[in-house]
């Protein structure tokens, strides 16, 4: 039956010989391809309905190059193919709908498969591909009907018969030429990275974020949530060079022990970033993931531009707090790593005390469901390199927030540490992450813990010395309560350090726990445990010489170990109220910048407005001068590359 169709349809195909293009008519034998032997087409009930539409494709294809042949011998021009012309695939629509998933955008007409409007059939992709922006500017003027585009023209992309310049060039006097603003590489080639909402872009997104999780077997080498715009960018630049320039190398660092245990660790000069976008009590928020490639519209430098906000305040280092392991956060690792921007993530709460199996209900015994939701990090953005190494912008990953204020009896403290901290290390090893190792940390609260068996006085102190001697061997407080699988004491020599939050003033941290940090059990000739603070809280009158002080105190010689703090926090939590709207240095504004869909609902994304301290003066100032010595305002502020525009968002 197969050889008697591509018969009667005089099937063909194209070849290229000697770089000729012709139309070759199919033998028999070339016809007569076993169904399971068909590439085009899978297994299964529709295979033989699928291998019939392959030969129709390729017979239709034979009848309309003859046709373009004939139209242009009769017009006598066959130098110019309409772009209507352009879009026929060769596919029939007769008694099947156009298979869109294999062409792309096509539409039936006169039971013939076209590209949709704006779309030209790309053969060497065998799908419609987008009409480059700007065909004009292209066009060298060659054509490539049965012969290559000369490469005299330089780096062409035949199109429809025209050889055309590809991305990043422009053509002059038939020669392609590089555009300006795109960078040079070896050999002759350009880079660039295409703008919001050009053809480009929205091809590269539209693979990235939809049409790989519906076709992944045709994304060799990428991963769904875990590749990165680059990486799609070059596989969309590889169908169509014309629409897409090739993406600009991305040198990633690789390192084999974890950064911040580096005695020349950068001083860190954080931010603790929980942007809620609400600016009333009370308002609903599903979620607390605001690192999630969806939330761009706050921290992208298409969006708000937080990141670069964060980077011109002096930032290094960016404390997140949740994450949603269903997510991805590849682009938000990716933009914080191209500002030099250190990235510590947060375990959320939602597996501790609200997700459907918690540690809460299962006697704080945690590993499970810490296991479920970093494998899946892992996944997602977190491990590059084919999930061989972690993103290097990601340098520490705090366990859990404030334990010891949570977790009840305080007796199942270590159990639920012990268990999170050995699910890490598990799903690690299952998903082969060994290289760019990150810190894992546990972040105390500053409360004291007097019946401690070691620095009962010291704030957060106490609870570290129990927590490592639990480690070790347990403790009557707090028996351990577990086996793990992994060697936990190991593990904390090599990959752990300290974290804690305050309240306090600098002074204060330094004499009631800094200085008696050099006496513990992490600072000895065999152990080094540096220390930071994971929030420095606005609470004092004077900010600026606050601040000020504590970067002082992360590069005194005194503190070897203190590596410096994060300053709580971006903006204010106006969700939360109460106390909560004491903190945060920037508020939100009347302007409503874009909108955000996002967890269900639509948000507004307003602009920023400065807030104070107690006396009155600048805490985005306050917090420059410390980190960056100048107290002036960042330009980014002024939001010049976005208009105020009506907001559609359905949550105040």
């Amino acid at each position: 039956m197969v050889i008697r169709l591509a018969v009667l349809l005089g099937a063909a195909q194209l070849c290229r010989v000697g770089g000729v293009e012709r139309a070759d008519a199919l033998t028999p034998s070339e016809a007569a391809v076993p169904i399971s032997e068909d590439d085009e087409c899978s297994d299964g009930s529709e295979a033989e309905t699928c291998a019939l539409n392959a030969l129709q494709r390729a017979g239709m294809r034979k009848e309309y190059q003859d046709e373009l042949l004939q139209s242009e011998e009769a017009s006598g021009d066959a130098s110019i193919l309409s772009w209507k012309g352009a879009r026929e695939t060769g596919s029939s629509c007769f008694w099947t709908n156009c298979d869109e998933v294999s062409l792309g955008p096509t539409e039936c007409h006169h039971f013939r498969c076209i590209c949709r409007e704006n779309y030209y059939y790309n053969k060497e992709a065998d799908k419609c591909t987008p009409v480059p922006d700007n065909v004009e500017g292209h066009d060298t003027g060659g054509r490539c009907h049965f012969f290559s585009c000369a490469a005299s023209r330089g780096l062409t992309q035949c199109v429809a018969g025209k050889c055309l310049c590809i991305a990043g060039y422009t053509a002059e006097n038939g020669v392609c030429k590089a555009k300006e603003g795109f960078s040079e590489l070896p050999g002759g080639d350009v880079c660039g990275t295409p703008k919001m909402d050009d053809l480009c872009w929205k091809a590269v997104d539209w693979a990235m974020h939809d049409n790989i999780y519906a076709n992944p077997k045709q994304y060799a080498g990428l991963h769904a949530g875990a590749s990165s715009f680059q990486e799609f960018q070059q596989f969309v630049h590889e169908v169509d060079r014309v629409t897409c320039p090739k993406p600009c190398p991305v040198n990633y660092e690789h390192f084999e022990t974890p950064k911040v245990l580096d005695p020349a660790y950068q001083t860190m000069k954080g931010v603790s970033y929980g942007p809620a976008p609400v600016k009333k009590a009370g308002s609903p928020i599903n979620g607390d993931d605001y690192m999630a490639d969806i939330t761009g519209a706050m921290w992208a430098d298409w969006g708000r531009g937080d990141l670069e906000l964060i980077k011109q305040l002096g930032g290094n280092t960016i404390r997140m707090y949740g994450n949603d392991a269903n997510t991805s956060h590849r682009a938000f690792l990716d933009l914080a790593y191209e500002k030099g921007i250190d990235v510590v993530a947060g375990m959320s709460d939602f597996g501790f005390t609200q997700g459907p199996d918690n540690c809460l209900i299962n006697d704080w015994y945690c590993f499970d469901e810490a296991y479920f939701y970093f494998h899946k990090n892992l996944l997602m953005g977190f491990a590059i390199d084919s999930f061989k190494r972690y993103h290097p912008a990601l340098k520490a990953l705090i366990l859990a927030n404030e334990p010891d204020l949570k977790v009840h009896p305080r007796s199942l403290t270590c159990r639920a540490m012990a268990s999170v901290f050995d699910a890490i290390l598990e799903a690690e090893k299952d998903v082969g992450v060994t290289g760019n190792p990150i810190a894992l940390t546990i972040t105390w609260s500053f409360a004291l813990f007097p019946d401690a068996n070691v620095h009962p006085n010291a704030p957060a102190l106490g609870q570290m010395e129990e927590f490592w001697a639990c480690l070790q061997k347990g403790t009557e407080k707090e028996p351990i309560n577990y086996t793990p699988r992994n060697d936990l004491v190991k593990a904390f020599r090599t990959r752990f350090v300290h974290s804690f939050n305050t309240a306090n003033k600098a002074r204060e941290v330094a004499d009631m726990m800094l200085n008696k940090y050099a006496q513990s059990s992490f600072w000895t000739p065999t152990l080094k445990v540096p220390v930071f603070i994971g929030e420095y809280h606005s609470v004092h009158g004077n900010m600026e010489e606050d601040l000020t002080e504590a970067v002082q105190l992360a590069k005194s010689p005194r503190y070897p170990y203190f590596m410096g703090y994060s300053f709580f926090e971006f903006s204010r939590s106006y969700w939360k109220g109460g106390p909560e709207m004491e903190f945060g240095m920037f508020g939100y504004g009347d302007c409503p910048l874009m909108d955000m869909n996002y967890t269900g609902n639509t948000y507004t994304i307003w602009n920023l407005i400065p807030l104070k301290d107690r006396r009155g003066n600048s805490l985005p100032s306050a917090l420059r001068k410390a980190f960056a010595q100048d107290s002036s305002l960042p330009k980014i502020l002024s939001h010049e590359h976005i208009q105020c525009k009506e907001s559609t968002a359905g949550v105040p």
